[in-house]
């Protein structure tokens, strides 16, 4: 009798989940939690509830609870491709990129043509910055016919690397996949930024935000309206971007920016200070923040925030015009040279004419130091749910 009743159990909870993945598919995701609540209660030794249970309190942040329910899930089946490649989702969103992969890989093992994990080893491969890895396996994932996602992140990669118009074919068969998706529209909006389609960028943008983007198109946007002038609007923007994502650099290094272009010295360095408490090694704060104990007179601070920041041009462009203050004019020299190298800066390159034609006389008010933005392009994951 007992036996019975335990089949009953699992049955039902067998069909509560296929109710769930339909609900899940119709965006339904609190009812969707609720029936999938209600599943693990009458069969809590059943593993699919578990990891589609976790999926949904991933997507809502809640990371701890995901992998608590991924794990149980991996408990019950551990032949159940599902919970592994779910588990290096979560893994990877909170940053812990070696067991996100270890995870994925051990997916693909017990199933080769997972689309899913596929795709979600090519999101862990750009967060770690293995391109080639991460190219390799979103090319895998586009074969086996993923929902968008890798294409998403081949197009990012595409865009990183300058090959704009296989990046804009990326971006338009994510969006014809699926129309929903914010992060293509920020993405395109990242690919115009860089071809200097400012109209076309700032369109994108104002999609993705539309389509709930999040952090990213805001701040993105907030940059773009910081270059042009428009410093309330984004301020406005890169506030609304660390409302979303208290942690996220970037939204503070582009709101230390649009203060300092307002000569806010005193709140750009609150901004970045912080930030740089939680990104030690963010070399786009140290550039920055060194513009700022600059505009303070801490000379030995803003050559020290440069130095860590060398492997950007504009801190290399930066560090020249303290050379040159400080007299050392052959080491100014190879500084801008170095930023012109590293990224043919603009500003080294004005720099460079100034103190070469007129070495004697050159006013060192004329010299211009360059601020850096950071715009933020979205990869994406695809979690498994499994019915």
């Amino acid at each position: 009798m007992k036996g019975d009743r335990r089949a009953e159990n699992i049955e039902r909870a067998r069909e509560l989940n296929r109710i769930a993945c339909d609900l899940i598919s119709n965006g339904d995701l609190k009812e969707a939690k609720d029936t999938l609540t209600e599943a693990i209660r009458i069969a809590p030794n059943l593993a699919a509830p578990h990891t589609n249970l976790g999926v949904l309190h991933c997507w809502d942040g809640e990371l701890d609870e995901a992998i608590t329910l991924h794990l149980k899930a991996r408990r019950l089946d551990p032949n159940l491709s599902g919970p592994h490649t779910n588990l290096g989702v979560a893994y990877a969103w909170q940053g812990q990129l070696d067991a996100a992969i270890q995870s994925l890989e051990v997916a693909l093992q017990l199933n080769p043509n997972s689309a899913e994990a596929h795709t979600c080893l090519g999101f862990a491969f750009i967060c770690k910055g293995d391109l080639d890895a991460a190219m390799a396996s979103s090319k895998e994932a586009i074969r086996l016919g993923d929902g968008g996602e890798a294409k998403l992140n081949l197009g990012l990669i595409y865009t990183w690397q300058g090959r704009f118009d296989e990046a804009a074919e990326l971006y338009k068969a994510a969006i014809e996949t699926d129309p929903t998706l914010a992060e293509p529209h920020n993405n395109l909006g990242l690919m115009y930024l860089f071809r200097g389609e400012i109209e076309n960028a700032i369109d994108a943008f104002k999609t993705s935000i539309e389509l709930d983007g999040g952090e990213e198109p805001h701040t993105n946007l907030g940059l773009l309206y910081s270059w042009h002038g428009k410093l309330d609007e984004a301020i406005a923007l890169h506030k609304e971007a660390i409302d979303m994502a208290p942690h996220s650099a970037e939204a503070h290094i582009n709101l230390g920016l649009a203060y300092i272009a307002q000569n806010r010295l005193d709140e750009a360095k609150v901004m970045l200070e912080g930030m740089l408490r939680i990104a030690p090694d963010f070399a786009e704060v140290h550039a920055n923040l060194g513009i700022v104990y600059c505009g303070e007179g801490r000379i030995s601070e803003a050559i020290d925030c440069y130095e860590k920041a060398g492997a950007l041009a504009e801190a290399r462009n930066n560090l020249g015009i303290i050379y040159f203050q400080q007299g050392k004019q052959d080491a100014a020299i190879a500084e801008f040279k170095a930023a012109i190298d590293m990224e043919d800066l603009e500003e080294a390159r004005t720099n460079l004419s100034i103190i070469t034609s007129n070495m004697q006389d050159t006013d060192v008010s004329k010299l211009s130091a360059s601020v850096i933005g950071a715009p933020m392009g979205v990869p994406a994951a695809w979690c498994e749910i499994v019915d």
